[in-house]
C-alpha cells in the first residue's frame, strides 16, 4: 500500500496503525499519516493446529509463532501479546518466528507442527475455526485505532480534508444502514455468514472526526514497535502525522 502512495498509484491510502507507524519511522518519507478511519481497535484471533497441544494462552511463552512477515501486524501482535503477559525480557525474543508470507502457509504451518500458533483478523479467521481447520485458544486487542488514512507528501492538505469528510459522511450512513442495506452489501462482498457480520456492526468503530489524530495512540504504537525491536527508538508523533493531532 505504502509502495503505491510512492509510485503514485495513490494519493491517499487507509492502512494499519502499525504499518504506517513502522513505515514513516524507518525512513518512508514520501507519506505522512492525516486522519483515523476506524478507531477501535482491530481484534486479532489467537490460532493453534487443531490437533495441537496448546488448549490456552498459557503454554505459548517461548514458542514458535508464524508471522506473515517481519514488521507486519502479525509479527508485531505476537510482542504486545508478550508484553501483557509479562514475558519480554531484556535481550531475548520471547518468541522463535516463522515469517511465511500468507495465511494459507501460516494454517498450514500449525498442523504441521512447524510452528505451535498464529494472530489474524478475528473475523477473517473465524470461518476456519467453524470448518475447524484451526482451533482457536484466544483473542487480543492492540491499544491503538485499527486504520488510519496516509496521503503523499505532495498532495494538496485542502483536498485530503474534503475526501475525509466525504468518507466521515459515507461511513455514517453505512452505519445507519447496519440493521439492513449495509448487512447484505458486506455478505455479497465478503461472503460472510449474516450471524458473523451483526457481530463485526458490534466492534467496529469509525472515527467521529476522521481529520483528527491522537498523539497517545502514535505514541503506544511506537513505544510497542521499539519493544519488538523493529524500532531503535521511539518516533515523534509530530514525525509521523500531516494531520490534526489530538490527545
Amino acid at each position: 500500500m505504502t509502495q503505491m502512495l510512492h509510485d503514485r498509484k495513490l494519493d491517499i491510502a487507509i492502512a494499519l496503525t502499525e504499518g504506517l507507524v513502522a513505515g514513516i519511522s524507518k525512513g518512508q518519507d514520501w507519506y505522512k499519516i492525516v486522519g483515523t478511519y476506524v478507531e477501535a481497535p482491530l481484534c486479532w484471533a489467537i490460532s493453534t493446529g487443531k490437533n495441537s497441544k496448546h488448549g490456552s494462552i498459557d503454554t505459548l511463552d517461548g514458542s514458535t509463532v508464524a508471522i506473515s512477515r517481519f514488521g507486519s501486524g502479525s509479527h508485531i501482535m505476537a510482542y504486545v501479546l508478550a508484553d501483557q503477559q509479562g514475558w519480554l525480557a531484556q535481550n531475548k525474543d520471547p518468541f522463535q518466528f516463522e515469517a511465511l508470507s500468507n495465511f494459507q502457509a501460516m494454517r498450514d504451518a500449525v498442523n504441521n507442527s512447524s510452528c505451535d500458533f498464529f494472530m489474524w483478523e478475528t473475523f477473517t479467521t473465524k470461518p476456519y475455526h467453524d470448518s475447524g481447520e484451526v482451533k482457536r485458544i484466544g483473542q487480543i486487542t492492540p491499544p491503538w485505532p485499527a486504520f488510519l488514512f496516509a496521503a503523499h507528501v505532495d498532495v494538496d492538505m485542502n483536498a485530503v480534508q474534503r475526501i475525509l469528510q466525504a468518507v466521515q459522511t459515507a461511513s455514517t450512513i453505512f452505519m445507519a444502514q447496519k440493521d439492513g442495506a449495509s448487512i447484505k452489501r458486506v455478505i455479497d462482498i465478503l461472503g460472510y455468514n449474516e450471524s458473523d457480520v451483526r457481530n463485526w456492526f458490534k466492534t467496529v468503530r469509525y472515527a467521529q472526526d476522521m481529520t483528527q489524530v491522537s498523539r497517545k495512540a502514535l505514541e503506544v504504537t511506537g513505544s510497542t514497535l521499539v519493544k519488538a525491536g523493529v524500532l531503535p527508538e521511539m518516533p515523534s508523533p509530530e514525525n509521523l502525522c500531516a494531520g490534526s493531532l489530538s490527545q
